[in-house]
This record gives C-alpha cells, structure tokens and sequence, in this order.
C-alpha cells in the first residue's frame, strides 16, 4: 500500500513536459474560453429571428367550412415559413410547431401554447404580419410586440408575397413566367399592383439588410 502511495505521489509532483524544442508546456484548452468563442461566432452568423403571424384558427361558423379554411391557413404559414428561409432568415412560426401535440380547440392547451409562443415571440428579432386579416391570437402577438419594442411588419397574404415577387423578378429581368401571361385590361389595377408590389419589396428587402 505504501508503494503505491509513494507512486502516485511521484506521478502527481512530476513536472510537466515542455513539448518538442521548447515553449510552453502543454495544457487542456479553456473549455470556458473555447465555449464562449462559439457562441460568439455563432451569434455573428445565425439569421435573424422573424416571428410569424397569420390566421390558424377558422373564423367560419359552418362546420364544413371550417376544415378547408384550417388547412388554408396552416398552407398559409408554411408559405410564409419558405419565403422567410430562402430570404435567409429563421422563421418562428408557434401556430405550426405547438399545434403538433397541443390541441388548439382545448381552452387550456390553446392558452399553454400562447404562453410558449410568447416565450418565442421574446427572442424573435420582428414579427412579421402576413395578411389582412387580424385574428384574436394575432392582435395579442402583435400587441406583444409593440410592448416588446420589436419591430411589426405588415405583407400581404404569402401567395400574394410570392406573385408580387415574381412578378417584379419577370419585369425587372425580362424573364417570362407562365402563370403571369395575362394582361390586365383594367390599368388602374395596374397601377395599384405595382404601387403594392414596391411596398412589399421595400417592406421585405429594408428586413434583409439588416442581416
């Protein structure tokens, strides 16, 4: 035993080793100081936060209606999720996440995922407002928001961003698009697409800039 303890002694009061043709010895890197650096970088590089407001429930009062006009407004905030990614920011949609295993037409479940969508809504960047149509979940994120000082956006409902887009990308490159081969006879409305279609660029590009 006392061999033992005299070894273990000599291992613990060995100096240690220079590496190779001098220097400092070697020791473990800073786990603190190596964490921290990754965490910096990666605040440097992750994409802005945008926090996505539509309409999930149905406002239809038919039974039958309200179906169709759920999964409407669920392929509503996926749209706007894909629009928000390929313009390199990280989209937060709650809506879509917590309605997975939460049930929305459950009183308490409903206001459970309100409160997590709040806490998602606090680390968000802006919250942008997709559509004309504000609900009763909405009006409390975007009034949350307001409170938050973040910034609140509003767009046009997402496939309406997206016709917009193209067809700004169609005028501006003289590139064809077949969805958009019909003229509109009516040049007033014209105008008032194109009035809207600056807005929305200017809206979504004065977001991007700020990456």
């Amino acid at each position: 035993m006392k061999a033992v303890s005299e070894k273990v002694i000599q291992q613990t009061t060995d100096p240690i080793e220079c590496p190779p043709g001098g220097g400092d010895p070697v020791t473990e890197p800073d786990a603190a100081a190596v964490g921290a650096d990754t965490v910096n970088k990666a605040a440097a590089t992750a994409p802005k936060k945008i926090f996505v407001c539509s309409p999930y429930r149905p406002a239809s009062k038919a039974e039958e209606c309200r179906k169709d006009e759920l999964m409407a407004n669920i392929n509503c905030a996926k749209t706007a999720c894909r629009i928000l990614t390929t313009l390199g920011f990280l989209p937060m949609a709650p809506h879509l996440y917590f309605t997975q295993f939460l049930k929305d037409e459950d009183a308490q479940e409903r206001n459970t995922g309100m409160k997590l969508g709040m806490h998602w809504l606090e680390e968000a960047d802006e919250l942008w407002v997709f559509g004309n149509t504000i609900s009763e979940g909405m009006a409390t994120e975007i009034e949350k928001a307001h409170e938050l000082n973040k910034p609140v956006r509003n767009l046009p409902e997402p496939g309406r961003v997206v016709e917009l887009l193209l067809k700004s990308i169609s005028e501006q490159y003289h590139v064809p698009l077949d969805d958009m081969k019909a003229e509109n006879s009516n040049g007033q409305q014209e105008a008032a697409e194109s009035e809207e279609n600056n807005e929305v660029q200017t809206r979504i590009f004065d977001g991007a800039s700020s990456l």
